[in-house]
């Protein structure tokens, strides 16, 4: 009995502020993918990626910190949820648009628990690219990068075929916030897709032994397609993490 009380009074204090630490101690995942189809244009292209913030404060140190030149930022949905003040998810994108691109926006479950027209003008006023089953093509020389969104399903249909009509490049990047809607479309789609970026499972955000109620996160290849599928950077209902990261990444592509 005593051995329980003294784990109560001074074990689980502690475990709960590692816990609150590694919620807010961020990770910038540097990655870089090889593809031989990737046009020379686009070489050392380079993305910073993040997405599922949700409740969390971006840190400025945290993006200070990237000196390498950022050609897109890219916003992987969640960005904000239910009870986050508007004001929190501004000063969050202004810190996003640091490197002066217009950021690349798609939806995520949480994003639709606040008004869509707030956070629309909000995106809007920021020069913000609103991917919800669109495409934005690239362009550099005579090559053409496509950068695919879709609208999340949970509260949107996601529409595959509405964003393929607007690709014009023969190389494409899909984001997709919840991973599994790349896996379930049509082989002749999947075929179309270099490079999906997902999200939405915090790779399970808490995870004791290896266990969660989600995998970890991941970037694996499957056929010609490589798959990031990132751990995001902020939490949702506690601000709390164990076994996985808060993350962000700088992506750089790269010719083979």
């Amino acid at each position: 009995m005593k051995k329980c009380y003294l784990f109560i009074i001074f074990i689980f204090p502690i475990f709960l502020f590692y816990m609150i630490f590694r919620a807010h101690h961020d990770k910038i995942n540097y990655l870089t993918i090889f593809d031989e189809k990737l046009p020379k244009e686009f070489e050392n292209y380079r993305i910073f990626y993040i997405s599922d913030i949700h409740r969390r404060r971006v840190r400025y140190s945290t993006l200070n910190s990237i000196s390498e030149k950022i050609d897109s930022v890219i916003i992987g949905g969640d960005l904000t949820e239910r009870f986050v003040p508007m004001e929190r998810t501004r000063r969050n994108l202004q810190l996003l648009l640091k490197w002066k691109k217009p950021p690349i926006f798609i939806w995520g479950n949480n994003d639709y628990e606040v008004t869509s027209y707030n956070l629309e003008t909000l995106l809007e006023n920021g020069n913000v690219d609103i991917l919800a089953n669109k495409c934005k093509n690239i362009k550099k020389g005579n090559a053409i990068l496509s950068v695919i969104g879709l609208d999340c399903s949970t509260y949107a249909e996601s529409r595959m075929d509405l964003a393929l009509n607007e690709m014009e490049g023969n190389y494409s990047i899909l984001l997709s916030h919840i991973p599994i809607h790349y896996s379930e479309l049509p082989d002749d789609d999947k075929a179309r897709i270099n490079i999906v970026l997902s999200a939405h499972t915090h790779g399970g955000q808490i995870r004791f032994w290896g266990l969660g109620p989600y995998e970890k996160g991941t970037f694996e290849k499957f056929g010609n397609t490589s798959i990031l599928i990132s751990e995001g950077y902020g939490y949702s209902l506690l601000p709390f993490r164990f076994g996985t990261k808060a993350e962000c990444h700088v992506i750089t592509l790269k010719r083979k």
